[in-house]
């Protein structure tokens, strides 16, 4: 199995947390699940990219929020991105991206209703920095490229190609056009 990689854009001097995902290749396929600031909110969703390693037509199917039970909902390479009814998403790839949801967050990221979000507030304030309803775990900030006016980190051998190809498409703020 490929070693998941993830991606995590953060503006220190606006809206916080701007976009994390994680993902893994999966045959021709990539999937995995994104979190994001759209509109003050942060809406977040599984993800497949049906051919993205092989000529075929792309489709890119995402969840409703977090429910990979029920099934890929939107087909966001398209312009009418509603799927109705829903497609099955594949048993095993349920049970791998409720698992590598799991371990990218717990290592990441803290939501507002976790217990630890108030420390990472106070962090944050110390330091004069945003925090939304997700934040990164403070100590996480170091290993983020600082060169640039938004913050990212990429991980080592992280295919830049899955997040230009995602940008101009997924239901978030960031990339948009």
């Amino acid at each position: 199995m490929m070693q998941p990689k993830s991606f995590i854009a953060y503006a220190p001097r606006g809206g916080g947390l701007l976009c994390a995902m994680t993902y893994f290749a999966y045959g021709d396929d990539v999937a995995g699940w994104f979190v994001g600031l759209k509109d003050y909110a942060y809406p977040s969703a599984y993800f497949r990219i049906e051919n993205f390693f092989s000529s075929g037509d792309k489709h890119f199917y995402a969840t409703d929020g977090s429910d990979v039970y029920g099934g890929w909902r939107h087909d966001y390479a398209t312009s009418k991105p509603g799927l109705d009814p829903p497609l099955p998403v594949d048993d095993d790839l349920c049970h791998r991206l409720d698992k590598l949801e799991d371990a990218f967050a717990a290592e990441w990221l803290v939501f507002r209703d976790d217990p630890r979000f108030a420390a990472e507030e106070v962090v944050y304030a110390a330091d004069d920095l945003p925090t939304g309803d997700v934040v990164v775990h403070h100590a996480r900030l170091a290993k983020f490229d600082r060169a640039k006016p938004v913050w990212t980190y990429y991980s080592p051998g992280f295919n830049d190609e899955v997040l230009s190809y995602m940008a101009p498409r997924w239901p978030l703020d960031y990339g948009a056009e």
